[in-house]
């Protein structure tokens, strides 16, 4: 039984709830994590994503598309206001743009990086213009030092969606250091696998404070004069935070993993006729690509590529045809998109697959699915020109 004082109070503290972990459970947490991350671990996480990625705060959440929601909802950007994006998303995170009914107004891609084009961009903005959402497309990133410029230039947000260049680099900065904000999505098929999460991370105190408030939970002291926030609750719970942060370990080995993988990918495909090699801009330090992709020639059709697709899918092997442009999806068709909005991203989009890529892999099972794609691509007319 608990002990109690002399004015009836139980010494012990009694928790209003508490994960129901085995005492055997909690010691190989805290033999794995350390006291300090078993016992705060959302804190914990978002403390080294900060130190990892250069950024002075970070804030963890359940997805990338949550992330930006509570971004745009924090300043304020909604109905009337336009946000100028790629329509080139793995996760769709900016279909977070519909859902606080601001104008998404697509710009198109660089041919050659599928990163968002500044000069098209710059285009674009107008009065109501209050977001730029800037991808790191399949790992490559973007044309960071004209975007900052241009954002400057033209008094607008701009937010660093980095949900698919995990430790990509360019000028000397990680991706996750660029823009006001940054973006970032954890899980497969990153290489720690299965512990899905987004993290948001700013160098700004009063943006961090701002975003805190508006997630949810332990109460932040915001400055004076700002107006009550609604919670959304949209915490990660401390279990995927504990996951999380024994993924984190993961990480290097699982990036030596990828670049074996890759190096028997590009070795595997070269001189095949048809397809186009992975770009580097000249401007890009480093590239830890999202995916494996294979860009097929002009002389390709869509109908071609989903065959070579289904092909590969009955070999069992996993590949996707390039997700459709975003603002392709029915529900920005039927609100007035049309196909010709961004006919780069379209036409590149209509001719892209994306094979396996990730660290269970190995260079042997690369190449046997290089073969495999060589061998459907001829089938259904490889040996078109590339461009």
């Amino acid at each position: 039984m608990n002990s109690r004082d002399e004015r009836g109070r139980v010494e012990k503290r009694i928790p209003f709830d508490t994960p129901q972990w085995s005492d055997g459970e909690v010691s190989a947490f805290v033999e794995s994590l350390g006291r300090e991350a078993y016992e705060t671990p959302v804190e914990s996480l978002e403390s080294r994503l900060a130190f990892v990625f250069g950024r002075a705060r970070a804030l963890v959440v359940p997805t990338p598309s949550v992330a930006l929601f509570l971004v745009m909802s924090a300043l304020e950007i909604g109905e009337g206001d336009e946000v100028i994006a790629s329509p080139l998303s793995w996760f769709a995170m900016a279909r977070a743009v519909a859902w606080r009914r601001a104008t998404l107004k697509v710009s198109d891609i660089d041919a050659w990086s599928f990163t968002l084009d500044p000069e098209k961009a710059a285009r674009k903005i107008g009065p109501r213009t209050r977001l730029l959402l800037v991808a790191n497309s399949l790992g490559h990133p973007a044309d960071w030092k004209r975007f900052e410029a241009l954002s400057r230039e033209r008094s607008t947000v701009l937010v660093e969606d980095a949900t698919e260049s995990l430790f990509s680099e360019s000028g000397g900065r990680r991706t996750g250091s660029f823009g006001d904000i940054s973006i970032l999505a954890f899980g497969s098929p990153h290489p720690n696998l299965g512990e899905s999460y987004a993290a948001i991370l700013t160098d700004r105190e009063d943006l961090d404070l701002l975003f805190r408030a508006l997630r949810g939970g332990r109460s932040e002291k915001l400055p004076s004069g700002t107006p009550p926030l609604l919670p959304m609750d949209v915490l990660l719970s401390p279990g995927m935070a504990r996951l999380g942060l024994m993924s984190l370990r993961r990480l290097p080995a699982g990036l030596k993993k990828r670049a074996l993988i890759l190096e028997s990918y590009q070795e595997s495909m070269r001189s095949f006729e048809g397809v186009k090699d992975l770009y580097q801009s000249p401007s890009v330090d480093f590239v830890n690509w999202f995916a494996y992709l294979v860009h097929l020639g002009t002389r390709f059709s869509v109908l071609s590529r989903n065959a070579i697709v289904e092909d590969l899918c009955g070999a069992g092997i996993e590949a996707r045809p390039f997700p459709a442009p975003l603002h392709l999806h029915p529900w920005f068709l039927a609100r007035g998109f049309h196909k010709g909005m961004a006919p780069i991203a379209e036409k590149l989009a209509e001719r892209a697959i994306a094979l396996p890529f990730h660290p269970a892999m190995g260079a042997e099972e690369a190449s046997l699915i290089v073969e495999r794609f060589k061998e459907a691509a001829t089938n259904v007319g490889a040996g078109s020109a590339i461009y």
